[in-house]
């Protein structure tokens, strides 16, 4: 018997009696451990025998394996997963106009960067597009474009108009838009803006009015925080997606809980995950950029008092949720993360074009000759040796992190940072305190996480990983405890767990509960409208996985129902420029009354169904119709017969795209629509995945290529 090496354990202090928590990113595990149960692993350890039945289940659940060779073999899984997520990740191409600033805060990283000409001209940002449009034309997702600076958003003749033409070139090329500013002069863009499809808007407030201005002022030393509150206002009144980013030292620390308080008070933090979001970044020094190097924090220190903060003074829970190296993705989507064997996005995901028509790796290592990877402009010339090494940077090519039980949750960190300690060797490790941040992170949500795992168990028994088959398992399934849905072959008079009135349904879930349907769906289609009103995309697919993505949307459910029929409607309105907000609703309205599990229970699958009400909406079709009422059911006999020829069990992203699909085939709505292949990035939540045969799985014959 081999014990993984990457079996975390962290005891839980907060909980009484004391609790361990073991959780494995190869397997995918995470479960809770009393005393006992510990003491047994600890036993295990030392090579001593233990209960059958213990280790059996220590065996499922893969923090034990029978050899070195069924070891090996999950290891392989687990990397061939992360390569899938990384061959599905957008790429971000960050371009520098300019790498001047209007401000002149304490810690300015760029510090060390020479002074040449300061403003990109328009045949170098031609050159940017140029190069883009070749190197990305087969890519899977169209990347997005971060303008980054200095500050990209300066209010001069000069740079507006350049920055105009960035945004005329985006619209023009169909690329997403994102702005790192620093928001001083944003309330003058925000207008120019709005035409195009924007991504993010990062701004960035060290804390309230008296704070930050001391902290990031002009370089006359006038304040900035009025006036970037005028652009984040804007923002929001815009619907632009915000990511308020603060950045935290041992000066400011303390006033964040002031800025969460103010920001709670203007009503942003109720706002939508999706439109306003919070980051803290560490002010740490990469290079010579911070002039008071002892009020730094380490990671440790920082997140330490953040979770401290956090515990005082309530607001702060709202205004900043932290991620503690994957532990808040465990509490938001009751998964554990995939297995990461590299956290540097540097050359693979991420590349950064500057106004000198140079090529970085990162916004880390931009403006560092020793870290150009080569030229867009005016010739292109790439380093492909340097870039090479870049791609190859994962843990199983530095060698001190391939015995290290934190491989694949360190990733091995920044390689610059790397570098800067090692001579620049980027293939050695820049190692981070991943179970000092778990000792914190664990603490800090274990109040959510056994609400995850243990939802409502007041059987005491419960709580055994021994005696119950797999209590502890954190699930996407059932609204309330997380556990698996069960399909009965009969229905039943069954009580909603959450509106309290009586249906007849063939579904529960093994522990009993039962959501109607319009309890499962919730706000989710309320978030849906919104972001179809406000979308601009023609292809309906990739509205489609828009709304996948949303966080209310949940991997199976009777919303697919409505989605279906919603984009399909949608798309064609985007594509004629026109806006029937009423029609958008009737299509939603009219999947509602399409129940869950129709699929099965009645043949009749209502993403199918979705592409009939999709058609009957557009040509106005009712019962009397003759043509209309006719070219309702094909679409959705044409649907049905493709999503057939798949079987079961149940997928409902894979039943809504091949729906949409069949639809676009048979429909003249889309003709001149870019084609876009849709590779599923939630198959890790789908109990019954056909996996390889399904035709969206990653690494599927059909996404070969």
């Amino acid at each position: 018997m081999i014990i993984s090496k990457n079996n975390i354990i962290v005891k839980i202090d907060k909980l009484n009696p004391v609790e361990y928590a073991i959780l494995n990113p190869i397997s995918g595990s995470f479960d809770m451990m009393n005393e006992s149960e510990y003491d047994v692993y600890k036993h295990a350890e030392l090579g001593e025998v233990i209960d059958k039945k213990i280790e059996d289940y220590f065996l499922e659940r893969g923090y034990f394996y029978r050899s070195k060779e069924s070891w090996e073999k999950a290891q392989n899984i687990a990397y061939e997963e992360f390569q899938q997520e990384i061959a599905n990740t957008q790429t971000q191409l960050m371009l520098i106009p300019t790498y001047s600033c209007n401000l002149d805060c304490t810690y300015c990283y760029q510090h060390g960067i020479d002074g040449r000409p300061n403003l990109i001209t328009k045949e170098t940002v031609d050159a940017f597009f140029e190069y883009a449009e070749k190197e990305y034309i087969n890519a899977t997702v169209k990347p997005f474009i971060t303008l980054f600076g200095g500050e990209p958003l300066m209010n001069s003749k000069g740079q507006r108009e350049i920055i105009e033409y960035i945004v005329n070139k985006s619209i023009e090329e169909d690329y997403e838009l994102s702005f790192v500013t620093n928001g001083y002069d944003f309330v003058e863009f925000a207008d120019m803006l709005k035409k195009a499809k924007i991504k993010e808007i990062q701004f960035t407030l060290d804390g309230s009015k008296e704070i930050h201005d001391v902290r990031r002022m002009t370089g006359n030393k006038n304040g900035t925080f009025d006036r970037i509150l005028l652009g984040m206002e804007k923002a929001v009144e815009y619907k632009f997606p915000i990511n308020l980013r603060s950045v935290v030292d041992k000066e400011n620390v303390e006033n964040l809980v002031a800025l969460a308080e103010y920001m709670d008070g203007r009503g942003w933090l109720d706002l939508p995950l999706e439109l306003f979001k919070t980051g803290i970044g560490r002010n740490y020094e990469l290079f010579e950029c911070y002039e008071k190097p002892e009020h730094l924090f380490s990671q440790v220190e920082l997140w330490s008092y953040i979770a401290k903060l956090a515990e005082k003074y309530p607001v702060m829970k709202k205004y900043h949720r932290p991620d503690f190296m994957g532990i808040r993705y465990l509490v938001e989507t009751g998964d554990l993360f995939l297995a990461s064997y590299d956290t540097c996005p540097a050359g693979k995901s991420e590349f950064v074009f500057d106004l000198h028509g140079d090529i970085y790796g990162c916004t880390a290592s931009c403006g560092r000759e020793d870290f150009k990877l080569g030229t867009y402009w005016p010739i292109v010339e790439k380093n492909n040796t340097a870039i090479e090494s870049w791609k190859n940077r994962n843990v199983t090519n530095i060698e001190k992190c391939r015995n290290c039980k934190y491989d694949v949750i360190c990733g091995g960190g920044c390689g610059v940072v790397a570098a800067n300690k090692n001579n620049g060797e980027i293939l050695s490790p820049d190692c981070r305190p991943i179970q000092e941040l778990y000792d914190i992170g664990l603490n800090f949500y274990i109040e959510d996480i056994k609400k995850l795992i243990e939802p409502g168990a007041e059987d005491e028994e419960k709580k055994n990983i021994i005696k119950d088959e797999n209590p502890n398992k954190v699930q996407n399934g059932c609204l309330i405890c997380g556990s698996s849905l069960v399909y009965n072959d009969k229905s039943e008079k069954v009580k909603c767990d959450i509106c309290g009135k009586l249906f007849s349904s063939n579904i529960k879930c093994v522990k009993g509960h039962f959501i109607c349907d319009h309890c499962h769906n919730g706000d989710v289609l309320e978030h849906m409208e919104d972001l179809l009103v406000e979308s601009t995309e023609h292809n309906p697919i990739r509205l489609a996985e828009m709304v996948f993505n949303m966080p209310t949307m949940k991997m199976h459910g009777p919303e697919h129902h409505s989605m279906v029929p919603a984009v399909l409607e949608t798309a064609h309105q985007n594509i004629l420029g026109i806006r029937d907000i009423k029609k958008i609703e009737e299509t939603i309205n009219r999947g509602k009354d399409i129940k869950g599990g129709s699929c099965g229970f009645h043949g009749n699958c209502g993403a199918c169904v979705g592409t009939g009400i999709a058609e009957s909406v557009y040509l106005d079709a009712s019962p009397n119709s003759k043509e209309a009422r006719g070219r309702a059911m094909l679409a959705t006999g044409t649907a049905l017969l493709e999503v057939s020829k798949l079987g079961g069990p149940l997928c409902c992203k894979r039943d809504s795209i091949t729906s949409i699909e069949a639809y676009m085939n048979m429909s003249d709505r889309y003709k001149d629509v870019n084609e876009y292949k849709y590779i599923c990035s939630h198959s890790k939540y789908n109990k019954g995945c056909l996996t390889l045969d399904c035709p969206y799985f990653p690494g599927s014959i059909n996404n070969l290529g």
